[in-house]
């Protein structure tokens, strides 16, 4: 859904802790972040190295050679990244919620209307 993105603009840190976020159990290699989010394989391992000095993602373990991370949920800024990312994409939501509402309500009462219409006329 790329909301961070939006919101901090596209650059490729942002990209890359929102794949965490948005991927927070699951366990995520380099390609799969390079594919993930189009950034270059070079890129996502130097932005890696950073976020796992800051202790927002740790190594989880190894498939093969593979190197496997995922996000540290018990970092306290990695929290804050996954509550923010869950709070606007909650938001969002529930605007298109309102949205549809209004919409069927619209609707329900374009038909109410229209059948009001046939009502009168056949009078």
């Amino acid at each position: 859904m790329y909301v961070l993105s939006e919101l901090f603009g596209d650059c490729p840190q942002v990209k890359i802790v929102e794949t965490f976020a948005e991927n927070y159990e699951d366990t995520l290699s380099g390609p799969d972040i390079a594919r993930m989010t189009g950034v270059t394989k070079a890129t996502v391992y130097a932005h890696i190295n950073k976020l796992l000095k800051e202790d927002i993602i740790r190594k989880v373990r190894k498939v093969g050679k593979t190197q496997l991370y995922q996000l540290n949920n018990d970092n306290p800024k990695a929290k804050i990244v996954l509550m923010l990312e869950r709070f606007i994409v909650s938001e969002r939501l529930g605007k298109l919620v309102e949205k549809e509402k209004t919409g069927a309500v619209s609707n329900f009462i374009g038909v109410s209307h229209a059948a009001d219409a046939v009502v009168l006329a056949s009078l």
